[in-house]
């Protein structure tokens, strides 16, 4: 799940019954054979005759252990993600009708439902980025059956089980094969550029063009480049207004997201920041004591917070342009195919696991709480980005996002996806 709300995933198990011997009864109108045989009645009374409590302990032993052969069977059944075989190289072609690209969906990734009413430049987005993914793997990667807008139902149900409006989700993990859907909120789509506007107002950006320079407010922590980004993003909207998109709105609004996680992470950090980065930085020094600016550590590190800031925004203002200090984010905002590129990680991902791994193995409630708790692969996950590390199944698809972006992951990032069995496609 992508966007503004977190999808709570539930997992059901489906209970599996074993049918239990009819009685055969005999035929009580069956007329009376006095020739009747006493083997006969022999075999009439032994099958009258109750089961003691230990023959029925025994077989309700076996077949619970007849049943827990059968689930072991089902749950520890390994998975393998098996290639697509699409063409390694698809030329995007902007549909004209909405049912040209339904048939382009189709013809190029046998995608059963095609579902975005008369909406053509969702489809065509859609198409895009599925050409994109197809592309970037060589044709094998394996691409969704459905994908469609949600049902007002649905947004409810997420809204109400998460208290916020989803961009989009997967469902995957609930479904098997061609059941599995990737599914759009038209409402927060259709007014993402709404969205986008309201949190650069909020982080007080406010671009505006002046001598042909883009200009936006800036606060003292944020991460300069996912702030540049966001300018530049602001500069097609003022300028080209014609040519900026809804997505690329949602772009913004995920640049926007780890532009507001760097201004949390610099909150916290302030100290390790001052110790680390500045106070470890030889440049860095120069300058503060040029300025006649402390470089002792010892002079900061008990000041309260209303006092080091001051002291701490004043540093960073000197070193705006020789030390990145608070470059901490990570870009989320990728590309303007952020949203299908990580959904469609979730569902590839689910293509890669098994009931085993989801109720006890590497993506069970425990093993998901160890990994938030692990400092270490925290710090991996946070290498891709900050929303990586709520837990192993965003982790791996921010990954296959960052991937499908053209991104180079550093080796412990690539070692922990495939350990939490990230789907590895040929070509990758």
């Amino acid at each position: 799940m992508i966007g503004q709300v977190l999808g709570n995933i539930n997992f059901r198990a489906n209970t599996a019954t074993i049918a239990q011997p009819s009685n055969i009864n005999s035929n009580n109108n069956a007329k009376t054979n006095l020739n009747t045989s006493k083997p006969d009645e022999f075999i009439k009374k032994e099958n009258k005759k109750e089961l003691s409590t230990n023959q029925k302990i025994g077989i309700g032993a076996g077949i619970l252990a007849f049943a827990s052969l059968i689930a072991a069977a089902i749950f520890t059944k390994g998975k393998t993600l098996e290639p697509a075989n699409f063409a390694e190289h698809i030329d995007f072609v902007k549909a004209n009708t909405i049912d040209e690209a339904v048939n382009f969906a189709k013809q190029n990734f046998n995608i059963k439902t095609f579902d975005f009413g008369n909406d053509l430049e969702m489809a065509n987005w859609v198409n895009e980025g599925l050409v994109n993914i197809n592309n970037r793997f060589k044709g094998k990667a394996n691409i969704v059956k459905k994908l469609r807008f949600a049902t007002a139902d649905e947004i409810a149900e997420h809204t109400k089980s998460d208290g916020r409006a989803a961009i989009a989700w997967c469902n995957s993990f609930n479904q098997k094969g061609d059941n599995s859907h990737i599914i759009f909120n038209k409402d927060y789509i259709d007014n993402a550029q709404t969205h986008f506007q309201k949190l650069l107002d909020q982080l007080k950006i406010n671009p505006k063009v002046e001598n042909n320079q883009i200009l936006g407010g800036y606060i003292t922590g944020a991460d300069r480049n996912t702030h540049n980004q966001i300018l530049s993003l602001c500069d097609k909207m003022l300028t080209k207004p014609e040519e900026f998109s809804r997505f690329d709105a949602l772009q913004g609004i995920m640049l926007c997201d780890d532009y507001v996680q760097s201004l949390k992470y610099f909150d916290k950090n302030k100290l390790s920041i001052l110790q680390n980065k500045i106070l470890n930085d030889k440049d860095s020094i120069d300058i503060l004591k040029a300025n006649n600016i402390s470089v002792n550590f010892e002079d900061y590190k008990n000041l309260k917070d209303e006092e080091l800031s001051p002291k701490l925004k004043e540093i960073l203002a000197l070193l705006v342009d020789v030390n990145p200090v608070t470059d901490t984010a990570t870009a989320r905002g990728n590309s303007k195919f952020d949203v299908l590129y990580h959904e469609m990680g979730h569902h590839l991902h689910s293509m890669n696991t098994s009931l085993k791994d989801i109720l006890w193995g590497r993506l069970s409630k425990k093993h998901t709480e160890k990994f938030i708790a692990d400092e270490t692969k925290q710090q991996t996950a946070a290498k891709t980005s900050w929303y990586a590390q709520t837990n192993p199944k965003e982790f791996v698809a921010e990954c296959f996002n960052a991937l499908c972006s053209g991104r180079k992951l550093p080796d412990d990032t690539m070692e922990l996806y495939e350990y939490y069995k990230g789907p590895i496609i040929p070509n990758m």
